[in-house]
């Protein structure tokens, strides 16, 4: 199967768009926060979780990530102290990650300008209705990926 001339533009543009976006956020919070853009997304995960804490497992799904991506990421973010994890109280089989008092400052100090670099990248560059088109397929493109994997 190949793709016809359009569709393989459409893809290589998206593929490209969404490589520059996350080059650039990435960048941006590791010179001003010193924090990746993957483990961010760790931080906030959790930062918006009941409780500030979730199942490992759960948190994987959530991400994307394989269990031993997650495992990599969450003995790196504890070393700097801004999670802890602990046998899961509901069962005892599963772990649970929390977000610190530091996890929780490294985060909202990260949010600020990263958000505001979302803002200016992706809103101030797009109309409503066409962030309207781009979600929607992206959410049926990631359910289907999903489906996948």
């Amino acid at each position: 199967m190949s793709l016809t001339r359009a569709e393989l533009r459409s893809w290589l543009t998206l593929i490209g768009g969404v490589q520059s976006l996350l080059d650039a956020l990435d960048g941006e919070l590791r010179r001003d926060a010193g924090i990746s853009h993957d483990d961010y997304r760790i931080l906030v995960s959790l930062y918006r979780a009941p409780g500030r804490v979730e199942r490992m497992r759960d948190l994987a799904r959530e991400m994307s990530y394989s269990p031993s991506r997650l495992t990599h990421a969450a003995a790196r973010l504890e070393k700097h102290g801004w999670v802890s994890r602990t046998q899961s109280e509901d069962d005892g089989r599963g772990v649970d990650i929390e977000l610190t008092a530091t996890g929780v400052d490294k985060a909202r100090t990260a949010s600020g300008r990263h958000l505001a670099l979302v803002k200016k990248l992706v809103f101030d560059n797009s109309e409503v209705e066409q962030l309207d088109v781009v979600v929607s397929a992206l959410d049926r493109i990631g359910a289907a990926a999903q489906r996948e994997s």
